[in-house]
C-alpha cells in the first residue's frame, strides 16, 4: 500500500518521532510510505536524513479555520488522489479532524492517532469533532490506555472506532561515550540526571530544579536539560537563584538524544500531563531508571519501585526523596535500569508498535479508491485511436 503519515507541527517532540519511525518502518516492510506536513523544517531534515519521501500539503490557511475546513477537505482530497495515497494516517487532533472528511471523499481508509489529551481537556467540546471523525469512518488510536479512557469519558465512540496502540522505542542504543561526557562537563565520578522535553509550563522543569537543588549526595551530580522553549531564560534564572547554575546544563534542542541518554544515569520527567512519553520510552530502552509523575501513560511505562519511581504532580518533596534514593544506591539504580530495559523489550518496542499498526492497516485497506484508479490509469499505455 501507499500509506501517508500526516502531521501539522513546527516542534520537535514525541509525535514527530513516531511519525518518522512509522515512515521508516513502513518502507522496511515493503510499503510505499509518504510523510505529509505543512513545511516543517524539523520533518524536512529528518526525511532527508533517512531518505523518506515527503510532500508539503497545500491549503494551510484553509486548514487553520473551522469555517474553511470543508474547503480544505476538497483541496486535500484532490492532493491525496494526485499522490496516489491508499491509506491516510493522521497524527494529533488538528490533522485528524481536518483530514477526516477529505479521506472519506477520497474513498480511502483513515487512521488518526491521538498523542495527548490537553487539547481536548482545554476545550471539551472539541471531542465532538473527534466523534464526527469517527462517524466519517476514521479509526482513532490512543497511545495509552489512560488516554483512551479519557476520550471515552468525553464522547461516545464505538468499540472499533477507538483503540490503544502504545508508542514504541528503538532498542538499538549507542554505548556510553566518554568524549561526550567530557564535552558535557561530566567527570568520571559524576552522576548525570537527564530530562528531555520542551521548556514549556506543562513539563514543570521548575519543580525538577527545586527537587534537584535539595538533593545531597556524596558523589557530584549534574542535571542535563535537553530541549528548548519559551521558559529557558526563566529556568536559567531559577537555577541561579537556587544556587545550582554550575550543576545544570541547558543543552537546547539536540539530535543526539540516544547518546545523551547513554551518557546519563537517571531519567526525570515531572510533567503535569503526558500521553505516552517517547522521551521516557527512549530512556527505558537506554536502560535508565526513571523518576516520573503519575500522569497519563507514565504508570503504564514505569513499574513503581521496580523500574523507577512514580510521584504525584507538584510533590517536590517526594521528587527529591526518590531522586535521592536513585542516586545514593548504585546497585538499586542498575537493577531498576535493567528492568526498564526489559519492559521496553517486552512491551514497548518499535517492532511491537509496528505489528499493531500493520494489523490495523491490513484490516482497513486497500479498498478500491479514486486514487488507486487514477494511479493505475496513468500506468496503462495509451491506446491508438
Amino acid at each position: 500500500m501507499r500509506i501517508a503519515q500526516f502531521i501539522d507541527t513546527d516542534t520537535q517532540g514525541g509525535a514527530e518521532t513516531i511519525v518518522v519511525d512509522l515512515c521508516r518502518e513502513l518502507s522496511a516492510h515493503g510499503h510505499d510510505s509518504l510523510l505529509l506536513h505543512f513545511g516543517s523544517p524539523y520533518l524536512d531534515e529528518h526525511c532527508r536524513r533517512h531518505g523518506l519521501e515527503q510532500r508539503v500539503v497545500p491549503g494551510h490557511a484553509l486548514y487553520k479555520s473551522i469555517k474553511t475546513l470543508p474547503h480544505f477537505a476538497l483541496v486535500l482530497r484532490r492532493f491525496l488522489r494526485e499522490q496516489g495515497v491508499e491509506l491516510l494516517h493522521s497524527h494529533l487532533f488538528g490533522p485528524i479532524t481536518g483530514a477526516a472528511l477529505a479521506a472519506r471523499l477520497a474513498g480511502i481508509p483513515h487512521v488518526g492517532t491521538l498523542h495527548d489529551v490537553y487539547v481536548v481537556a482545554e476545550r471539551p467540546a472539541r471531542a465532538r469533532l473527534l466523534q464526527l471523525a469517527g462517524l466519517l469512518g476514521t479509526r482513532l488510536v490512543a497511545v495509552s490506555d489512560h488516554m483512551a479512557r479519557f476520550y471515552r469519558s468525553q464522547a461516545r465512540f464505538g468499540t472499533h472506532t477507538l483503540r490503544t496502540i502504545h508508542n514504541g522505542a528503538r532498542l538499538t542504543q549507542p554505548p556510553r561515550d566518554p568524549a561526550l561526557r567530557a564535552a558535557l562537563g561530566l567527570s568520571e565520578q559524576d552522576l548525570a540526571v537527564i530530562c528531555v522535553g520542551r521548556l514549556v509550563p506543562l513539563k514543570r522543569h521548575d519543580q525538577l530544579l527545586q527537587a534537584f537543588a535539595a538533593v545531597r549526595t556524596q558523589r557530584p551530580v549534574k542535571l542535563l536539560l535537553a530541549g528548548d522553549g519559551p521558559l529557558r531564560a526563566q529556568l536559567e534564572t531559577l537555577a541561579l537563584t537556587l544556587g545550582i547554575a554550575d550543576r545544570v546544563r541547558f543543552l537546547g534542542n539536540r539530535t543526539d538524544v540516544p547518546a545523551l541518554l547513554a551518557a546519563s544515569d537517571v531519567f526525570a520527567l515531572v510533567s503535569e500531563t503526558e500521553g505516552l512519553s517517547c522521551s521516557l520510552l527512549e530512556a527505558m530502552a537506554a536502560g535508565l531508571p526513571a523518576l516520573a509523575t503519575r500522569v497519563g501513560g507514565n504508570p503504564e511505562l514505569v513499574a513503581d519501585g521496580t523500574s523507577g519511581y512514580l510521584v504525584e504532580v507538584g510533590d517536590v518533596r517526594a521528587m527529591r526523596e526518590r531522586l535521592q534514593a536513585l542516586l545514593d544506591d548504585d546497585r538499586a539504580r542498575a537493577a531498576m535500569g535493567r528492568e526498564a530495559r526489559h519492559r521496553a523489550e517486552q512491551r514497548f518496542s518499535v517492532d511491537t508498535m509496528m505489528r499493531a499498526y500493520l494489523q490495523l492497516y491490513a484490516r482497513l485497506g486497500p479498498r478500491p479508491s479514486h486514487a488507486a484508479v487514477e494511479v493505475e490509469a496513468r500506468r496503462q499505455p495509451e491506446r491508438p485511436g
